[in-house]
């Protein structure tokens, strides 16, 4: 089964409802393993993700695992206690540190987890962080002709 498969799997065991972005951040990183998707799809209902249930089961799981299963948790509820640091992210190597910063764009709504039908992929479109990125380039720009514009009036070379 794939990363997709397993990701769709874990959707549609919420009834197949419109899901948040938290929803979405969070079974991409549970699906991306075949064991933590064993486990999580367990605790997966209509009424959201049983992470103290998932804890229990993969608690004899390597250490990365239950890292990335912490960051699942806190993407998913924004109050839970998340053990792992930013340090301990870095620390994480390919794939799993790339796994736990998309979560965070997908999380903050600025990625959007897509199937392709054709191939049954699982892609990522990041089209909001793309506007964002080129909002904050105008702001940019705006700001330094207003310094300059701003520098000109007051008789202040640059």
């Amino acid at each position: 089964m794939s990363h997709a498969q397993r990701y769709t799997e874990l959707a549609a065991l919420t009834g197949n409802r419109p899901l948040d972005c938290s929803y979405h951040a969070a079974f991409y990183l549970l699906s991306h393993d075949p064991e933590i998707y064993e486990a999580a799809r367990k605790c997966v209902t209509a009424d959201g993700i049983e992470f103290a249930k998932v804890k229990r089961l993969t608690k004899g799981f390597d250490e990365t695992s239950q890292q990335i299963i912490d960051i699942a948790h806190n993407l998913f509820s924004w109050t839970s206690k998340c053990k792992v640091t930013p340090f301990d992210i870095s620390r994480l190597g390919y794939p799993y540190m790339e796994l736990a910063c998309t979560a965070c764009y997908i999380a903050a709504g600025q990625m959007e987890v897509v199937m392709e039908p054709e191939t049954g992929n699982l892609t990522l479109d990041d089209q909001e962080y793309q506007k964002t990125q080129r909002l904050h380039e105008r702001m940019e720009r705006l700001y330094a002709n207003m310094e300059i514009t701003g520098a000109e009036e007051n008789g202040i070379e640059r």
